[in-house]
């Protein structure tokens, strides 16, 4: 029988990122949409809810059977610090080995410095029947760690997927591969005029790099 994940992405519309003109609800639940996906083709079964009350999306979690119960976040603290947090209740339980197959795959991506750790106050970690997975993926009140998790929002849905399939020893499926077709905007001789047209065309919404 296929395991039960409920994914509780986070609906808090007030935590605004420090680029990019969003907030952490509108992200988390990109990072739950794509990791509900993910899940699915790999032979979970999967509910979504994110903007019900708490008390209401852990009474369903608990209604329907979860097997896991995961929360998915970004972090904030002091406008510096960096890192997706993963947390369990208690040690030595199955959250705290899905907690720990999850960070090691996500650790691999963060560009900040990862840990996953015990934490007993969250009222969403203590209530839910199932164990409890809580991703705090990255740190949204820091510019470049807000434009990192806007750029890769299902590279994180899927490194949590690949965590829960490690967990349950189930084989991750690759998505399959789509065709793409890049655009070129232009050619610099000054790094510093590459940097300020990667400015302007991430604040207008496109993901960019340069080379």
């Amino acid at each position: 029988m296929a395991k039960k994940i409920f994914l509780s992405p986070s609906n808090q519309d007030k935590n605004t990122y420090a680029f990019g003109n969003t907030t952490e609800d509108v992200q988390c639940g990109k990072i739950a949409k794509a990791c509900e996906a993910a899940l699915k083709r790999c032979g979970f079964e999967v509910k979504l809810e994110q903007y019900d009350t708490m008390q209401n999306r852990l009474a369903h979690s608990d209604a329907w059977g979860a097997d896991l119960h995961v929360p998915i976040h970004t972090n904030a603290f002091n406008g510096i610090v960096g890192g997706t947090r993963i947390f369990y209740y208690k040690t030595n339980t199955n959250g705290h080995k899905a907690a720990q197959a999850a960070f090691n795959a996500l650790k691999g991506i963060t560009p900040g410095t990862s840990d996953a750790c015990q934490q007993n106050t969250l009222y969403e970690m203590r209530t839910p029947k199932a164990p409890c997975v809580y991703v705090e993926a990255e740190f949204h009140d820091v510019p470049k760690y807000a434009a990192w998790i806007i750029d890769n929002t299902t590279e994180i849905g899927e490194a949590i997927c690949k965590g829960i399939c490690n967990h349950y020893g189930v084989a991750y499926r690759e998505p399959e591969e789509a065709v793409l077709y890049r655009v070129q905007v232009g050619a610099f001789r000054q790094l510093e005029n590459a940097v300020r047209m990667e400015q302007r065309l991430r604040q207008a919404g496109y993901n960019t790099y340069i080379t």
